[in-house]
Parts: C-alpha cells; structure tokens; sequence
C-alpha cells in the first residue's frame, strides 16, 4: 500500500489550495468602479462636454482669451483637466462594462482625448509664459490656441454629428 499524507500535510496543500483560489478570484483583481458610474451618467457627461461645455469652450477661445489673463487660462486648464478625467472615467466603465466608448469608437475616443491633452498642454505654455512670436514679433499665442480648438472641436462635432444622425434612424 502506498504512503499516505499525514494529517498536517494534507492540511497545508489544502490551505494553499484555498489560499490560491481566494487570490485569483478577489474582487480586486477585477476592475472595479464607482457605484455613480452608470451608463446615463457617463450619457451625461459626455453630452455636457459635447454641448455646453464646448460652447463655453469655444466662447472663451474666440472672444476672451488673453495671454495676459493667466486666471482665465488656469481655470480654462483646469476645466479641461476635469473634463478630461470624467471622459476617462466614463470610457473606463464603458469599455469595461458594455464594450462601449464616451465617443463613437475608439480612434474617435482617443483623438478627441489627445485633442484636449494638446489644447491643455497649449494653454499650459501660455500661461508659464512661452511666447508666440507673430510676424510682427509681438506675442501672440491666440492663434496656436485656435488651431488646437479648432481641432478638438471638429472631433466633437463629427461625433455630434453622428449622434444625431444615430438618433434619426432608431
């Protein structure tokens, strides 16, 4: 007859056994999220982003951006600082959960993303004091600062644009 494990053996292998299992299969390897993130809040987000947000947006860079008003460019950052965490929360969850993106796929999601990183970034120089030198050789980065809007807001707006257009045809 072959050997048989002794009780404290047979204990331990048991132990790791279970141990092992509890590891593999913690909540914490998956990802979690929090219990505000839902499908019509991440709805709204990106719907708050796409309309008012982006008036707001557009507003401010073609009728009241001023390098010389460092207040109004750090809020303009740090607006779109937020915004862009929300998004990325957002698209977290929706991939996560739904396979879903906050915008029409993925490329468009990640344009739009990299869009609102350079129109921040922009910003940022303006306000640490970089200048854009114009032909004249006066400062002025209001044109650097439109063309990153301008991009950003044409992603928005072809993502707009199909949303209506998806709404149209349900």
């Amino acid at each position: 007859m072959g050997k048989t494990m002794n009780s404290p053996s047979l204990a331990i292998l048991k132990t790791l056994g279970l141990l092992s299992l509890l590891i593999t299969s913690h909540p914490s390897n998956a990802n979690t999220h929090p219990a505000y993130l839902t499908e019509n809040y991440c709805d709204s987000v990106v719907e708050q982003f796409v309309g008012s947000g982006m008036r707001s947006l557009d507003k401010y860079v073609n009728e009241h951006f001023n390098p010389e008003y460092k207040g109004g460019i750090r809020n303009t950052i740090r607006f779109l600082e937020q915004r862009l965490e929300w998004l990325n929360e957002c698209n977290a969850y929706l991939v996560d959960t739904n396979s879903t993106y906050v915008f029409y796929s993925q490329d468009d999601t990640q344009n739009i993303f990299s869009a609102i990183t350079e129109l921040t970034r922009e910003l940022q120089h303006v306000r640490s004091g970089v200048e854009y030198r114009d032909d004249a050789g006066n400062n002025n980065p209001a044109p650097y600062i439109k063309r990153r809007f301008t991009t950003l807001a044409e992603l928005v707006d072809r993502h707009h644009t199909r949303l209506l257009m998806k709404k149209q045809f349900q």
